[in-house]
């Protein structure tokens, strides 16, 4: 079922890479020369990041003409004031975020404030500039993976004055570009990194069950919570890995582009109202009031938190006909009789470490019947809350992280229990959620979690494997060949195998194409030419004009030939330039792959095993 009405745009051009940073003049050439005011924090500023973007800037039209690096964790007025000031005194023409949520929410409202003029007070509301207002050009570098602020329109900024938090929401808040490097986030802390990784998950579950979703954001969503789900530990507890880094990267750029479509719910009216009142970090709040509410909302979404269930991992059948019910088969029994039989200590430490796992077993024994109806799906959603509340535990294991309210800095008991409920309560996050709130709830799940003696949980080797161990590479290497003589030595008689082989060369031979490659750091010419009655490897340049030319870092080529570089992708992104008949060239990559089983034991055999990407 379609809803009866839903909008969809994502302006905001994003690009992802390892490294990518290293190289963007070609991303950015469409801005022409600028200054920008880089906003940032000291924290930023001394781990390392804020030197990495303005070093890849340098190579670019676009110069860093002044650097404020005041941005609290949970940005005031004053800090936007200050940092909108910066930008003008400097005359900048272009505002370049580099951080987490409140450094990117600074940027929007300072953009706002250096276009528009007046105090961020007069700017709070939604949809206050016409459709023909224009903001300075932004681009934003996220360092953190969770706030998703690189592709929404929304801001938050706090008046400490009132213990409010305020929001803006314009559709020019949308970066210009985006640029996800993975290598940015690695100095994040882990419990920072648990912090953001779980607001995204927020993002995604309330985007997913919110009153506005739609099949574009149900579709990102469900995407996002996979990721997050199959790499926050992993990301925790090993910082260094880029693969995991970079999955929760992509899982809060979906997750924000889904909430910024079907909004945010209760979990966020709760949470914004803990940072006003006791400055809870938002990631923090989120974390904890997370699975309250959704088990508050339960009932009412039994079918789409099924679906999330799924998402994280939880397996179960898909709902088929009622005449075919668990309960009517007899199935329950017969599962209930088989529990009865098991060793119940053993059952009891089971289902304090790993509930969401006892119900999982139990839908795949019933699976094993053929019965599955809402009864079924019912236990797999309440088996996700449970997921979720491990989930919690683990990362409290992992990093420290409080499990209630009160570890979390609240200490006045609750005095200001029913300032907190009432400022939910006037939360417009409070409308799209899919149950109508309640204001005893929001002191109900308040005082449940600041009373919460819940514990943390220790997290297996299973759990901190990477979900695509088998395909994962984690070798990055740079300046493979270290001369000419290096490239034409290796490549050269490796094409020469290639044309030997009778598959792959009597493939290459009915092609009839000439195609040259021009390799640059260190620089060599190789041609292939299959226009004649035998294909030759020839070395330098050739007389005539080759079919094809294509120009690639000579690293490129080596992460070519072990399969591990996609020479489409390579072509988008400018890694490879290629000139004249390409869509015929392109036919090739499928006669060229058993070539990529055939490098590595090349290089053993020409005794270079240390540059065998594993």
């Amino acid at each position: 079922m379609l809803p009866d009405y839903f909008e969809f745009t994502l302006p905001t051009k994003l690009i992802y890479g390892i490294g990518i940073l290293d190289s963007i003049e070609g991303a950015v050439a469409g801005f022409g020369k600028r200054k920008a005011l880089l906003v940032t924090d000291e924290i930023l500023v001394k781990a390392g990041p804020v030197d990495k973007v303005k070093q890849g800037f340098k190579k670019t039209g676009i110069s860093i003409a002044a650097t404020f690096d005041g941005v609290p964790p949970n940005s005031t007025i004053q800090t936007v004031q200050d940092c909108a000031a910066l930008g003008k005194k400097k005359k900048c023409d272009m505002i370049i975020a580099v951080g987490g949520g409140s450094v990117i929410d600074t940027a929007k409202v300072a953009n706002l404030l250096m276009t528009k003029g007046g105090k961020v007070e007069d700017h709070m509301g939604a949809y206050l500039l016409e459709s023909h207002d224009v903001l300075l050009p932004s681009i934003v570098i996220p360092t953190t993976a969770g706030t998703g602020s690189e592709v929404t329109k929304v801001a938050v900024i706090a008046d400490p004055d009132n213990d409010v938090k305020l929001p803006f929401s314009e559709d020019q808040f949308l970066p210009d570009l985006a640029i996800l490097d993975p290598e940015v986030t690695v100095s994040m802390p882990g419990r920072l990194t648990a912090y953001t990784g779980m607001d995204a998950l927020v993002h995604a579950i309330e985007a997913y069950v919110d009153k506005e979703w739609s099949p574009a954001t149900d579709a990102m969503a469900l995407h996002a919570i996979k990721l997050i789900c199959e790499n926050i530990l992993r990301a925790c507890d090993k910082p260094e890995d880029l693969q995991s880094r970079g999955a929760m990267q992509i899982g809060s750029f979906l997750a924000g582009v889904a909430f910024s479509h079907s909004m945010v719910g209760m979990v966020h009216g709760i949470s914004h109202a803990l940072g006003g009142v006791y400055h809870i970090p938002h990631g923090l709040a989120n974390t904890l009031v997370l699975p309250e509410v959704m088990e508050y909302n339960l009932d009412a979404r039994v079918d789409r938190y099924a679906d999330i269930a799924m998402a994280m991992g939880i397996s179960f059948p898909n709902v088929i006909s009622d005449s075919q019910s668990v309960i009517k088969s007899g199935a329950l029994d017969l599962f209930t009789r088989a529990v009865k039989k098991t060793d119940f200590d053993a059952l009891k430490d089971l289902v304090d470490s790993k509930a969401h796992k006892v119900r999982d077993f139990a839908v795949k024994k019933l699976e094993n019947f053929g019965f599955v109806d809402g009864w079924i799906r019912k236990q797999a959603a309440l088996a996700g809350i449970e997921k979720v509340r491990i989930l919690n535990r683990q990362l409290a294991y992992l990093t420290r992280m409080p499990l209630n309210l009160k570890a979390a800095g609240i200490d006045d008991e609750l005095e200001k229990i029913d300032q907190l409920a009432d400022t939910a309560m006037e939360d417009g996050s409070m409308l799209y959620n899919p149950v109508e709130p309640d204001r005893d709830a929001v002191i109900r799940i308040v005082k449940k979690l600041y009373h919460s003696k819940e514990k943390p949980l220790k997290v297996s080797i299973e759990d901190l494997r990477p979900a695509d161990e088998k395909k994962r590479g984690s070798q990055k290497f740079s300046n493979v060949f270290s001369s000419s003589k290096m490239l034409y030595d290796v490549l050269i008689p490796f094409y020469e195998i290639l044309n030997n082989d009778p598959k792959i060369g009597s493939s290459l031979q009915k092609t009839n194409l000439c195609i040259q490659f021009q390799y640059k750091n260190p620089d060599a010419v190789i041609t292939i030419d299959a226009t004649g009655s035998e294909t030759r490897i020839i070395k330098g340049t050739i007389e005539g004009k080759p079919e094809v030319t294509m120009t690639m870092n000579s690293d490129f080529a080596h992460k070519f030939w072990h399969g591990k570089a996609n020479l489409v992708t390579a072509l988008t992104r400018r890694q490879v330039v290629a000139r004249g008949n390409v869509p015929k060239t392109l036919k090739l990559l499928p006669i060229l792959k058993p070539a990529f089983d055939l490098y590595p034991g090349f290089l053993k055999e020409q005794g270079l095993e240390h540059l065998i990407l594993k």
